[in-house]
């Protein structure tokens, strides 16, 4: 279980989340709006050095979930953020919930040696709103990659999205350099129907380290090993 006084980390967890929110509502639906056409042109369009492979002919969505309610601790009852596995531990006297985070990995297809690109964001949404958004985390964009300590993400393109009434499209694209540390104990390709974030590590300058890499075990900030694991959802045919 994890207190909202902890907010950075988590959030940082959550590809840094809070450093994008808005207040503002947005009408936003998954199917309707992450479509074979934004798609496209997330792949058309990046400057990343990576991710090279742009024949891509279908997307496999992955996603975790996370809710934001009302848990008793200390003998007070406050805000408290757990996955949705973990739902059954918020207060039973007052369901109400604040905000859902819904994550998503979305790995496309390669061919021949070019390595399985991805992206990876996160949505922040009312509770139970599934057509409306209030805050997007940036977009980030990289390759699904190994070594021998085990298989990683690897984001060096980050972007963030814009809304022209129900269309949104990629923008402000910069370099980045964020791993994501997969557990060796899921999958670890594009066919697997699980991946499990392990470790979020931030080599760039950063708020909380300064010059140093930041390493963030999900494990220690989040209190559970079932908060990031992505379970896969759908099929996106981008080219027939």
């Amino acid at each position: 279980m994890l207190r909202l006084n902890n907010s950075r980390l988590i959030f940082l967890v959550l590809a840094t989340i809070v450093s994008s929110c808005t207040i503002r509502k947005h009408p936003f639906n998954f199917n309707k709006n992450i479509d074979k056409a934004f798609l496209q042109i997330v792949i058309s369009g990046s400057k990343s050095i990576l991710a090279t492979e742009k024949n891509v002919t279908s997307a496999r969505v992955y996603k975790a979930g996370f809710l934001q309610g009302w848990m008793e601790q200390n003998h007070f009852v406050d805000w408290a953020v757990l996955s949705k596995q973990r739902k059954n531990e918020f207060t039973p006297y007052n369901r109400g919930g604040k905000s859902e985070y819904d994550v998503y990995l979305i790995l496309f297809d390669a061919k021949g040696e070019n390595k399985n690109s991805f992206l990876f964001f996160t949505v922040q949404r009312p509770w139970l709103d599934t057509d409306t958004a209030t805050g997007f985390s940036p977009f980030y964009y990289g390759v699904l990659d190994s070594r021998k300590s085990g298989p990683y993400l690897l984001a060096d393109e980050t972007f963030k999205i814009t809304a022209k009434y129900a269309t949104y499209t990629p923008t402000n694209r910069k370099r980045n350099n964020l791993y994501f540390l997969l557990d060796k104990q899921y999958g670890s390709s594009f066919k697997s129907d699980s991946l499990r974030i392990e470790k979020v590590v931030l080599t760039q300058d950063n708020q909380l380290s300064d010059n140093k890499a930041l390493v963030i075990s999900v494990d220690e900030v989040l209190g559970d090993k079932v908060s990031l694991i992505m379970r896969y959802e759908d099929t996106i045919i981008l080219k027939p």
